[in-house]
């Protein structure tokens, strides 16, 4: 999945129908747009993109626990989606002062 990177110094550009923010990766599917993206000088093109669990919302986290068979994973805050996504990725703990079995 390819994302395009806006390098600009504009606070947000409208660029052929996608809005793009500074330094933010945006997902992009059609592959004309993509190819002139890829020659424009402000962009930066990536076929893949990881973005940091922080900067998802409380609704992706939730999607990315649901996937990965978090339990308990509706009532959790986004601080607590976080911590339990990145304990399950370096395969560690999600908590060590749970009191729960």
């Amino acid at each position: 999945m390819p994302y395009a990177t806006y390098r600009g110094k504009n606070a947000s550009l409208r660029l052929y129908s996608i809005r793009f923010e500074p330094a933010k990766p945006v997902l992009v599917e059609d592959s004309v747009v993509l190819e002139k993206l890829h020659d424009h000088p402000d962009f930066e093109v990536k076929a893949e993109k990881i973005i940091p669990l922080e900067d998802l919302t409380v609704s992706q986290l939730k999607d990315k626990a649901k996937k990965a068979g978090i339990e308990r994973f509706v009532d959790m805050k986004k601080p607590d989606l976080i911590t339990a996504l990145k304990a399950l990725e370096g395969g560690g703990v999600p908590d060590a002062n749970n009191d729960t079995p």
